[in-house]
């Protein structure tokens, strides 16, 4: 709508009458400028987040570039007055340019124009992003793949958010583009965005709102400021928000991680995610309640770990599942030979089934030998027995079936296995790097001691990370900043010997190489609860198969370790977490040994090393697998307050439309106040909302024929609102001759004395006959959103 609509000063020339507009032109003038200028710098404040999500300040350059140069194309388009729809395709044929410029000069026409070799160079570039995205934590590496994405997903908001401020003269509304840019660094990192990067991106959030309320408020004269006070009181409110939203996580319970400042516990990919399991694991720990609910059913005679993918690079700074894209092998009804070790050939079915799990890795009990049912294309790698998704991350819901060969060998088989000949194994389950930190390799030396067999030294490492000097602890990781994983993060958990599994399990495995053991860390559910039933379906061979489940808080990681003729063994370091293993606890120096070669082998004597205290092992049992930090008892209060927060930001915008309304109906029976202006005000305000905005060139006259025509209004609202222009034509025009001859003679006009005359008054009842006029034509979607997303609260800041 335009300015006379809210009450404008009086045009001093006669010709030219107060009408509903004396903005300038949508998309014209400097005042537009400024709006985009401030989208551009509230997007890459909100983007200076992404530096804890991407390591260093490199991609920042490429990125600064993707975002000016398409709204500077954006400003140019509206400069020249080109049709709406035209300014945001200006912008993103910019970006196109912007990103193939960058990322794809050398295979391009004249180095920024895009060809068929640009789409190519973008195909490679996503499936490298892909790949980062699946294998790596954060903060990921600012390699090609990474920063196109970032640029080619922030570029795009940076141009819807141009749209909706300085095109479309929403400024509010660009806040949801600003969100999606500050809500990336608050999902991927437990820790959020933290005070400073949130009060930046709320400065460029206040910045573009200033921006779109100071061309608002342009005057009639040129070269005059806003109306006085305005910038008070914008500071003002800005400040109040500002200082409110940093303070409120203080003084409120639970905000300790995820998207506001200090934090909230509720968490977004909850289950259904393809980033890094670690990172996965990590945040779903920390839920408050369970989310992501998984059941299976098995014949084995114990419930089963659920494996989705392995960690076993440690040689580096970040570990890493291994993809071996070129080793990998399709057809996964069949998968490699019926078992991993030789001490063992037990085949169990399992039967999983999940409505909201979502990875491009497939759960599967260790070893799997053959998956039936499972929709998608699917690769399995012979090394670790990792099942992935070629296509994309997964579709869900999945049902599928997978046989495996449960491991079982017993204390004194696993006493009886030598050290691992060299090249028995892949290098990358043996390999550390050469700068270990000093402190976890006197820990294993520790724990060790004179222990001499493969397996006295793994139990004798379990034993040392189950003992009382270590504790388990979602919540000192990440008070120490030492939550992921990589050797830096490991060194930091030996000293404050707290963390949890991903500690716990990747402790185990470094300091088992350290020792000559092959290992590497599998990461997806511990066993979970029964549910007390059977499955509907039988066994194969008839027999009954009970019914289990699993969901975010059994997420779990787990070190697994080779021994000649036994292969890949689970041990379970962490404690309180998941269950022990028969073959990993200390029973041989409290019972007899049922091998008659106990006595005779010295390598069976110290399988079992001095035993150290540890803590009681918990059954599976639904308390033993909750989380100590909050319990489901307080989940209905999360999900109480989470429905209110929606209903309220649902109701925001019907309320200050309706607060509106009941300012102007009140100013309107005020008998010392001009009656008729707050009931034109109100009509402006409705028909922009209804979908029938103002123009540049109306008049109050030609504003509302056009109303009544384009409404289809009938004679009783028709009438009425003739009468509300007529109110508002005469009060208007004679006040500004009453203006006019008092100015010129100082004095008012002959006949009248110096109290304005006022004009006739339009009674609120015809608002509410137009009102109801425009509700009887308009189509559902429109009534629904005049009713609670109101445009003529987005369209301009208003003094009313």
């Amino acid at each position: 709508m335009t300015a006379v609509l809210n009450r404008p000063a009086p045009d001093p020339q006669p010709h030219r009458p107060a009408g509903p507009g004396r903005r300038t032109a949508p998309g014209r003038g400097s005042a537009n400028l400024g709006v985009g200028a401030a989208t551009a710098a509230a997007v890459l404040l909100c983007s200076l987040s992404l530096h804890g999500v991407i390591e260093g300040w490199s991609w920042l350059a490429p990125l600064v570039l993707a975002v000016l140069l398409p709204l500077a194309a954006t400003a140019g388009a509206r400069r020249l007055g080109l049709p709406l729809p035209l300014i945001p395709v200006a912008g993103v044929a910019a970006l196109i340019m912007t990103l193939t410029g960058l990322f794809a000069s050398s295979v391009s026409p004249l180095g920024f124009l895009p060809g068929p070799g640009t789409l190519a160079r973008a195909d490679a570039l996503l499936l490298e992003a892909r790949t980062i995205i699946i294998t790596e934590v954060t903060p990921v590496q600012a390699l090609p793949g990474i920063v196109f994405l970032c640029c080619a997903g922030i570029g795009l908001v940076a141009v819807l958010s141009d749209t909706l401020a300085a095109t479309l003269r929403m400024p509010a509304t660009a806040g949801l583009g600003l969100v999606a840019v500050v809500m990336i660094p608050a999902v991927l990192l437990p820790e959020s965005l933290g005070a400073g990067y949130f009060t930046l991106a709320a400065v460029g959030y206040l910045l573009v709102l200033g921006a779109g309320a100071r061309r608002e408020h342009q005057p009639a004269v040129p070269g005059a400021g806003p109306p006085r006070g305005w910038l008070g009181r914008c500071a003002a409110v800005s400040g109040a928000a500002l200082i409110l939203a940093l303070m409120l996580p203080l003084v409120l319970p639970g905000f300790t991680a995820g998207a506001f400042p200090q934090g909230t516990r509720f968490n977004f990919w909850s289950g259904t995610t393809g980033l890094n399991p670690v990172v996965t694991l990590g945040n779903d720990l920390r839920q408050p309640q369970s989310a992501g609910r998984i059941t299976y059913a098995t014949s084995s005679d114990e419930p089963v770990y659920l494996r989705s993918t392995t960690l076993e690079d440690f040689s580096g700074s970040r570990w890493a599942p291994d993809l071996r894209t070129g080793e990998r092998r399709n057809g996964v009804s069949g998968m490699g030979s019926d078992g991993g070790s030789s001490l063992s050939d037990k085949r169990v079915v399992t039967r999983i089934s999940s409505d909201t799990y979502s990875s491009p890795w497939l759960l599967a009990p260790y070893y799997p030998v053959g998956v039936t049912g499972a929709e998608g294309s699917w690769s399995w790698d012979p090394k670790t027995m990792t099942v992935l998704n070629d296509d994309d991350d997964g579709p869900a819901p999945q049902a599928y079936q997978v046989v495996s060969v449960l491991a079982a060998p017993t204390p004194q088989q696993l006493a009886l296995a030598p050290p691992v000949p060299e090249g028995t194994v892949d290098p990358v389950f043996t390999e550390l790097p050469d700068s270990l930190p000093g402190n976890i390799a006197e820990a294993t030396r520790e724990a060790v001691g004179s222990a001499g067999t493969p397996y006295a030294k793994a139990m004798a490492i379990q034993d040392y990370l189950r003992s009382a000097e270590f504790s388990y602890s979602l919540d000192a990781p990440v008070d120490g900043g030492y939550d992921g994983n990589g050797l830096d993060v490991l060194s930091k958990f030996m000293d404050r010997k707290a963390g949890y599994c991903v500690h716990f399990a990747a402790a185990m495995a470094v300091m088992a190489r350290q020792e000559g053991i092959p290992s590497r860390m599998a990461l997806g559910y511990a066993p979970g609860r029964s549910t007390g039933k059977d499955s509907e379906v039988p066994g194969p061979g008839g027999e009954s198969m009970r019914l289990f489940e699993v969901d975010s808080t059994d997420a779990h990681a787990w070190p697994e370790l080779y021994f000649e003729d036994a292969g890949w063994v689970r041990f379970e370091p962490t404690p309180s977490r998941g269950s022990v293993p028969d073959y990993a606890q200390q029973q041989a120096q409290t019972q007899p040994s049922t091998n008659p070669r106990a006595d005779e082998d010295p390598r069976i004597g110290e399988a079992v090393p001095a035993p150290r205290p540890t803590p009681r092992e918990t059954p599976l049992a639904p308390e033993a697998v909750l989380e100590p930090a909050e319990t489901g008892s307080t989940a209905w209060l999360w999900t109480a307050a989470a429905v209110l927060a929606a209903a309220a930001a649902a109701c925001t915008p019907w309320s200050l439309r309706r607060l509106r309304t009941l300012r102007r109906r009140n100013a309107s029976t005020v008998s010392n106040a001009a009656r008729s202006a707050p009931v034109w005000d109100e009509l402006a305000d409705l028909g922009q909302d209804y979908g029938y905005p103002g123009q540049v060139s109306d008049t109050p006259r030609s504003y509302a024929d056009r109303l009544a025509r384009q409404a289809g209004f009938n004679a009783g609202a028709q009438e009425a609102l003739d009468r509300i222009r007529r109110a508002y034509e005469e009060e208007l025009y004679s006040r500004a001759a009453r203006q006019a001859q008092g100015t010129q003679h100082g004095q008012p006009p002959p006949g009248q004395s110096g109290t304005a005359v006022r004009s006739p008054a339009a009674d609120w009842s015809d608002i509410r006959t137009v009102e109801s006029a425009l509700g009887r034509t308009a189509r559902l979607p429109d009534r629904l959103r005049a009713r609670f997303l109101p445009p003529s609260l987005a369209v301009r800041f208003r003094h009313d």
